[in-house]
């Protein structure tokens, strides 16, 4: 049997085809549920002080599938964030103008503060000091 140059070509573009034709929907970027949440940070029942700034960070957790989202605390304490990931995430602050002891406890990767963001656009209201209350109740229950 004599070796054609063509026939080499054909059968290495036979094997391309025969290994990508399962491997279509494993290409390109993962799609992720998200949605948009808008809200409010208030301190004791209260709206944030004035000239009020920082950012609110929005970490998925506990299964949740998605990518950290941060979006700047307006000067009234409110904010909108796009992109969030839908299902359970961890929500920090960082470089808002508390006390530092609060600044630690409500730092991104720290944070008791967990929300589970539905499907759709959504509204939440965090209250620094509900928040510290509850992970003190929480800290009482630990072993």
């Amino acid at each position: 049997m004599r070796w054609r140059p063509g026939s080499l070509s054909l059968t290495i573009s036979g094997l391309l085809l025969l290994f990508n034709s399962g491997c279509r929907e494993e290409l390109g970027p993962e799609q992720f549920e998200t949605t948009q949440v808008s809200g409010i940070i208030r301190i004791s029942g209260r709206s944030a002080q004035k000239d009020w700034k920082g950012w609110i960070e929005f970490i998925p957790i506990d299964g949740t599938v998605g990518k950290l989202r941060s979006a700047p605390i307006r000067p009234d304490g409110s904010f909108e964030a796009d992109r969030v990931a839908v299902g359970w995430n961890q929500i920090g602050l960082v470089n808002v103008p508390v006390h530092p002891d609060q600044a630690r406890k409500f730092h991104p990767f720290s944070s008791p503060i967990r929300r589970m963001i539905p499907h759709g656009r959504s509204e939440i209201e965090i209250d620094l000091y509900v928040e510290e209350i509850k992970d003190q109740k929480a800290a009482l229950k630990r072993p």
